[in-house]
C-alpha cells in the first residue's frame, strides 16, 4: 500500500510540477520582438499552411513545443469543421483525472452526477480510474 502511494504522489507531483512550468518559465522581454503585418496567420493560413510553410513566413524555426501546438491547433480546427455541433473541450480533464485517482470508481460517479454534459470531465474519470485499478493490479 505503501508503495501505491509513493507511485500515486510521484505522478501527481510529476504532473503539477510539468503544468505550472510555463508560469515560472522566463518569457521574453516586453518590445524584444516585433511583428509585421506580412507575417500574422489567420486560421485559414493554419489550416493550408505545414510547419515549414509556417516557418518560412515566420522567417526562423520553430521550437519542437511550437510545432506540437501547431498540430494540435490543426486537429482541433478540423475537429470542430467536422462536428460544428459539438462545443469546444472545456479542458477540464484534470478535474476528472483527480476524481478518478483519488476516489476511483465513486470519483467516476460523482462525475456523471456533478457533471452530465461535459464529456471531458467523465472522460478523465475513467482514466483516473484506469490508472489506479493498474497500479493495483501491478502491485
Amino acid at each position: 500500500m505503501k508503495k501505491l502511494f509513493t507511485i500515486l504522489f510521484l505522478c501527481v507531483g510529476t504532473l503539477l510540477t510539468t503544468t505550472t512550468y510555463a508560469t515560472v518559465a522566463s518569457a521574453p522581454a516586453a518590445g524584444t520582438e516585433t511583428v509585421n503585418a506580412e507575417t500574422k496567420l489567420g486560421i485559414n493560413d493554419l489550416k493550408t499552411m505545414t510547419v515549414k510553410e509556417i516557418e518560412a513566413k515566420v522567417g526562423h524555426e520553430l521550437t519542437w513545443k511550437q510545432k506540437l501546438s501547431i498540430k494540435m491547433l490543426k486537429s482541433k480546427v478540423a475537429k470542430a469543421e467536422r462536428h460544428p455541433e459539438k462545443p469546444a473541450g472545456s479542458g477540464s480533464t484534470f478535474i476528472g483525472l483527480l476524481l478518478g485517482l483519488f476516489l476511483f470508481l465513486i470519483g467516476v460517479l460523482i462525475a456523471y452526477v456533478a457533471f452530465p454534459n461535459d464529456r471531458n470531465v467523465i472522460k478523465g474519470a475513467w482514466i483516473g480510474a484506469a490508472v489506479v485499478l493498474v497500479l493495483f493490479l501491478l502491485l
